[in-house]
């Protein structure tokens, strides 16, 4: 059996960039800035709790509003009705969330970051191209653990939503779905699962790493329904690290920016490497 190249690459620059990132303490948390949002760990799940319900009313309206009775099957929509299912969904959750951290601003119960956005930015964009090997590495790992176990060779696209992009017509609908991809999901996400589930982690009393781990599990655990069955080894590996890359993120920075960024350029990525092998 051969065994690919470029996997193999990937590997060794992932544990050369982590013993690098060992040596110069890239990944320590200790004494950086963090977040450092004051509302007590049940208000920030609160909060959370009430993102996922504004985003889920918003699903259940679109789909009546388009017809759609009973249990919405994601696979079973055609590439408009999940256009304007998902960006309900991730719009009314974005606005929710930000609306929160808005208020949470005003009444002085979360601290602006003391980092120019603009840098911040350009440091998530940075570090998830350093993190890319050991995401990649995950997932390759992964899927032959997978593969050797169960004989299933995972597919080249481990997402339902990019699957059905790239079977997918490019016309309006479909850029509707991609922005909900590439700029509403990071934005949503992140201020979710970095904002009020890593943080009420934090606000418990976890150290920052162990926020970042429980916080990642939370993520990887809610997306396994958009990832296709034969996929979810190599595809829950990626997003499991990819996830601590951007917990870890958000710690090193104090702000939600550079995730969001390192993010939206994860997304996208994905997006055009999906589409160029169609």
């Amino acid at each position: 059996m051969s065994v690919p190249v470029l996997p193999l690459v990937t590997l060794a620059l992932a544990v050369g960039l982590a013993i690098m990132a060992q040596r110069g303490r890239w990944l320590a948390l200790d004494g950086r800035p963090g977040l450092r949002w004051l509302p007590s760990p049940l208000h920030l799940m609160a909060m959370c709790v009430a993102v996922w319900l504004a985003g889920g009313v918003a699903t259940l309206v679109a789909a009546r509003a388009l017809g759609i009775g009973g249990t919405i099957d994601p696979a079973s929509l055609t590439l408009r009705e999940a256009a304007l299912v998902t960006v309900a969904a991730m719009g009314a959750g974005m606005l929710v969330a930000i609306g929160l951290i808005a208020w949470m601003r005003r009444k002085q119960l979360a601290p602006a970051s003391s980092m120019v956005p603009t840098r911040s930015a350009a440091f998530g964009l940075a570090a998830v191209a350093m993190w890319w090997p050991a995401i990649a590495s995950a997932g390759w790992m992964a899927g032959q653990v997978q593969r050797i176990a169960t004989g299933i060779e995972p597919p080249a696209i481990g997402h339902s939503t990019l699957e059905q992009m790239v079977q997918g017509t490019r016309d309006a609908w479909w850029w509707i779905m991609a922005l909900g991809a590439i700029v509403l999901a990071p934005i949503l996400e992140e201020c979710l699962y970095r904002g009020f589930v890593q943080q009420a982690l934090r606000r418990a009393g976890l150290g920052p790493w162990a926020a970042v781990l429980l916080a990642s599990a939370v993520f990887t655990l809610m997306h396994v329904g958009s990832v296709p069955e034969g996929a979810r080894g190599a595809s829950l590996a990626s997003l499991a690290v990819l996830s601590c890359c951007f917990g870890w993120l958000a710690e090193r920075t104090g702000s939600l920016v550079a995730p969001v960024a390192a993010h939206v350029a994860f997304n996208l990525g994905n997006l055009l490497a999906a589409t160029a092998m169609a």
